[in-house]
């Protein structure tokens, strides 16, 4: 760390706009929160993580039978508006932690560490550490390392007070067990995991309808941070050849994700009425004069991840997820179909 008693070395940056001081400060907190990370189940530990210009994790290859390795990157998107104007910010972090994650477990991954990019006009203090904490959190919920990240001060291109999140994951998986579309077979059951609430996906259409009719009753169940679904792992190996796939249900719906993790040929025909969508969701859809149908490309509905599941093991399946409390519910199954695989509401 550079001895910053003569101000005059910061200054000029300074009058830029970038504290430097105020950034190496942040840096020393985070150091100071920093332990050796062991992965509980033996995956793996941090050989150098926060601090350097690079993390290091030691993967015991060992665990896996064919290693492959996994990665996964997304954001938070427009919900940080939202966070911002209603000045709730503190869950963001899982929100990231969680759209990340939550995409790397559709493989049948374990996750090993995490890394983070946050990005502002200028650096608030008690802003970064509340969201750098929910980061830490999450990663911990999720059985993964925080192995390092990045913090960028740039004023001019985001306003005052204003930030962006970027994360980036990294796990692994027995490639001859992941799971995926080749191991979906027509007759399979679909199971879908409740979410917590919108997640992070379809906030623009969010604040739209807020902007022309404010709902703050409403704002703390939108601002419900992603549900890390960090349970799923204890069900790859119990259910190594009767869990088949997982879809996360992020921007573009059902509709647009289930299809990802299906073969061709193959028609997901769901129950909508079965889908968990909680009634203040779709009082809210609907109060803005839509249909909750016409707009699943865009909503969970309550969906947050779903499952195909071979039917003979769907009872006992369902059973573990629920003791695990993963609040399944069984919303449809795998049929024939013709061309790409798509989605039937019935």
């Amino acid at each position: 760390m550079v001895d910053h008693s003569d101000n005059r070395l910061t200054d000029h940056y300074k009058n830029a706009g970038v504290d430097t001081v105020a950034g190496d400060e942040l840096v020393d907190w985070l150091q100071a929160k920093k332990s050796t990370f062991v992965h509980p189940k033996g995956f793996g530990r941090v050989a150098d993580g926060i601090g350097g210009f690079a993390g290091l994790f030691s993967i015991d290859l060992a665990r896996f039978k064919s290693p492959t390795l996994v990665a996964s990157t997304d954001g938070v998107g427009t919900k940080l508006l939202l966070g911002l104007e209603h000045k709730l910010c503190g869950d963001l972090g899982q929100d990231l932690v969680g759209m990340c994650v939550n995409d790397l477990y559709t493989v049948g991954a374990v996750p090993l560490f995490f890394l983070d990019y946050y990005a502002t006009g200028a650096l608030n203090k008690e802003q970064f550490k509340e969201v750098l904490t929910s980061i830490q959190n999450s990663c911990k919920a999720c059985d993964m390392a925080l192995l390092g990240g990045e913090t960028a001060e740039m004023p001019g291109l985001y306003e005052k007070g204003h930030f962006d999140l970027a994360g980036f994951v990294v796990g692994a998986v027995d490639g001859n067990h992941r799971l995926g579309p080749h191991r979906v077979n027509v007759g399979d059951k679909l199971v879908a995991f409740e979410a917590s609430g919108f997640h992070s996906n379809g906030f623009s259409l969010v604040r739209k309808w807020l902007a022309k009719k404010p709902r703050p009753e409403l704002i703390g169940l939108m601002m419900e941070p992603t549900k890390l679904y960090s349970q799923i792992p204890e069900l790859f190996s119990k259910y190594a050849d009767t869990f088949h796939s997982l879809a996360n249900i992020t921007g573009g719906g059902i509709s647009g994700n289930l299809p990802r993790v299906m073969a061709s040929e193959q028609l997901a025909e769901i129950k909508f009425d079965l889908l968990p969508t909680p009634p203040w969701m779709s009082e809210f859809i609907t109060a803005n004069g839509v249909n909750c149908r016409a707009v699943e490309e865009v909503f969970n509905l309550g969906a947050g991840m779903i499952a195909t599941v071979d039917s003979a093991a769907c009872q006992a399946f369902m059973v573990d997820a629920r003791t695990l409390g993963l609040a399944p519910h069984l919303i449809g199954e795998i049929k024939s179909g013709v061309g790409p695989a798509t989605v039937k509401y019935i």
